[in-house]
């Protein structure tokens, strides 16, 4: 059962979709359950739908959420990925919901985008969600994937809506978002108390970022960030 501020945000993006919009950024803040209300609405949907991820983590993540809501789903990853899956689903559910043949799917990114784009499913698909939205642009891996699936609509759901590249995430700029749908704030959780507050500890330092440049995720390049790192 979704709690109150969760269920608000899935109105906010159903009517979003039927006011013409076709893809839709959901945000809300580090824990406050993305997860919970995308794999919802992946229940809800007629039709195919896929979820996707850039990590093996985050794909065994949304593998259990949508395990908990009893959907029976594919993986279309490594194998290794979808052997991890299996295994945390049954500590907490006592079976396994991995099924190849099941119309509901988690995807890695990599894999999705090097699969046959005549593939039936990809015209089938009614539903696309892409975790940690903030890295879809039209040209990148993620935005190639949306592109993928002409028939579906798209949630994409992120606690943090800008890159640090400066590119826009909406159609009109670098992006694929039609329409942004704000969650509350993570203030507004800690003082309704679905989360705990929290100190911030900031010690010195003398690390020079300076000449670390971007990379074309938006974050720091990992390897000159190493090396500042060290230095």
């Amino acid at each position: 059962m979704l709690r109150p501020y969760q269920q608000s945000l899935k109105s906010e993006i159903y009517a979003a979709w039927a006011s013409g919009a076709r893809s839709v950024m959901g945000v809300m803040p580090t824990g406050a359950g993305k997860t919970t209300v995308f794999t919802d609405i992946m229940r809800e949907n007629v039709g195919m739908s896929v979820a996707i991820a850039h990590r093996s983590e985050l794909i065994s993540q949304m593998s259990l959420a949508l395990a908990r809501n009893g959907m029976q789903h594919r993986i279309i990853g490594q194998s290794a990925t979808a052997s991890d899956c299996r295994a945390i689903h049954l500590p907490e559910l006592n079976r396994n919901y991995v099924s190849p043949h099941a119309r509901c799917a988690a995807a890695g990114v990599q894999t999705l985008i090097g699969r046959d784009p005549n593939e039936p499913m990809f015209k089938e698909t009614t539903l696309v969600v892409i975790d940690e939205g903030h890295h879809c642009l039209k040209d990148n891996a993620w935005g190639k994937a949306a592109a993928m699936f002409p028939n579906a609509r798209i949630l994409t759901v992120t606690a943090t809506p800008g890159r640090t590249d400066g590119k826009g995430l909406g159609r009109h700029a670098d992006g694929i978002v039609d329409v942004m749908v704000m969650g509350p704030t993570m203030r507004s959780l800690i003082t309704d108390g679905y989360l705990t507050d929290y100190r911030l500890i900031c010690p010195p330092s003398d690390l020079d970022l300076s000449d670390v440049p971007i990379s074309a995720g938006g974050d720091f390049s990992p390897i000159p960030l190493a090396k500042a790192v060290h230095r």
